[in-house]
């Protein structure tokens, strides 16, 4: 079996608790218009050409992103930092695009994880059926859920899908008492106001429960991600939010009793 990676990241701190290495699986089935990952979209490798200017010459470069490795193999890559891991009670985080996508490798993989009594946290968008999301999330030690919205229209206009199954998902984490750190992207235009972001946190104590959120202040760092593969970055004209805003978006959810941080 082999699945295929873009990246694996040493020495993580934004991706769990501790030091972790995070593993990059492509494939999605969302198209967020926001996108930090591009690169993570499309399930196969591609091949990209950049231009480099040398010596009064343009030198056009070839890069395939995305590589086609068996669990072992990524077992043997993230070993490398279990050292750190023992350290900082860090471990392995599965992220992409969306590691929902490779349901069979994903599974393979942490399976290698728990056999050497590594750490492992499932990043997810949740978008997925519900037999092969829970396959994944109840082998976990804990869940990233990312939470866009809870308006499906606005939803499937901003990610290209519905919001339905990911709130079904959740919902199902929650009940099923999942370990579970719910993130937020703080977008203006998208979820940034007052009313949206009340609307989101009363999903959450509906289902009984009360935990950590994580938002996640929008950011335009992966524009030149876009250029490198020659697509266009429809998010261009949005702002960045203000310390003011994000802030004011933190204290809507502690006061309604939730753990929050902000940033990573």
């Amino acid at each position: 079996m082999k699945g295929c990676v873009f990246d694996i990241r040493h020495y993580s701190v934004h991706d769990g608790p501790g030091i972790r290495t995070a593993v990059f699986l492509k494939g999605c089935p969302l198209r967020c218009r926001w996108c930090h990952n591009p690169e993570g979209l499309e399930p196969e490798p591609v091949e990209v050409c950049r231009e480099r200017p040398a010596g009064g010459k343009t030198i056009r470069l070839a890069e395939t992103i995305g590589k086609l490795m068996t669990p072992a193999e990524v077992a043997e890559e993230v070993m490398k930092s279990r050292i750190f891991f023992e350290e900082s009670g860090g471990g392995v985080t599965f992220t992409g695009g969306e590691p929902l996508m490779q349901v069979e490798f994903t599974e393979a993989c942490m399976h290698l994880m728990e056999t050497g009594n590594i750490h492992t946290t499932l990043d997810t968008c949740g978008y997925a059926l519900p037999d092969v999301y829970n396959r994944i999330a109840a082998r976990a030690n804990l869940i990233l859920f990312d939470l866009k919205h809870y308006d499906s229209g606005i939803h499937q206009r901003y990610t290209g899908v519905p919001s339905g199954p990911v709130l079904a998902n959740l919902r199902a984490s929650i009940e099923a008492g999942f370990p579970l750190i719910v993130r937020i992207p703080l977008i203006p235009g998208f979820n940034l106001s007052t009313d949206t972001l009340i609307r989101m946190a009363g999903i959450l104590p509906a289902t009984g429960w009360s935990g950590q959120v994580n938002l996640l202040p929008y950011h335009r760092i992966a524009m030149h991600k876009y250029e490198k593969l020659g697509l266009g970055y429809g998010m261009k004209d949005i702002r960045q939010p203000s310390a003011a805003e994000v802030e004011q978006a933190a204290e809507i959810f502690r006061e309604r009793g939730f753990v929050v941080t902000t940033g990573g």
